[in-house]
């Protein structure tokens, strides 16, 4: 299985649909909020399964702030993340996959691409792909891969 996933996208898609649509080997989106339309547009343009989490910025979205999908006999906890506070740090988040038996958790909300494997929980942000914060200036999205192994990956836009 390999997802795209792609979070914070505020209402710019066009260049991340054309610059997907001739590399599309994705088997699913897994789009982490803010401007859910966006995420509904991308997995339309590139024909794929997807699933949808709101943001901060989805008011009287239909998605929830949250949900765990099994993929690959892993549960996969999808969230924004404003809900858990992760511009001040991950403690909640981490908790908050704990508490829902998460082995990865996907979050947006913050702009800034983030892994970290604490024991055998991974926590991913994709980042942004057109509105960078921090110290990155690139946009960015992941790249997601489960067989035998997790890997992953953060895809700069240039």
């Amino acid at each position: 299985m390999k997802a795209l996933i792609v979070s914070d996208t505020h209402g710019t898609v066009a260049p991340l649909i054309n610059m997907l649509k001739n590399k599309n080997d994705f088997d699913l989106l897994l789009f982490l909020g803010d401007y859910v339309h966006d995420g509904e547009r991308i997995g339309k343009s590139l024909d794929l399964p997807t699933y949808i989490v709101s943001g901060n910025s989805d008011f009287g979205s239909k998605y929830p702030s949250e949900r765990v999908i099994d993929f690959m006999g892993k549960r996969i906890l999808l969230t924004h993340g404003h809900k858990q506070r992760v511009k001040f740090g991950i403690q909640n988040l981490y908790y908050f996959s704990l508490e829902n038996q998460a082995d990865i958790t996907l979050f947006g909300h913050s702009h800034i691409p983030y892994y970290e494997r604490i024991e055998e929980l991974i926590i991913i942000n994709p980042g942004s792909p057109f509105h960078p914060r921090g110290n990155q200036s690139l946009g960015s999205y992941g790249i997601l891969k489960i067989d035998k192994d997790i890997e992953y990956n953060t895809v700069y836009m240039e």
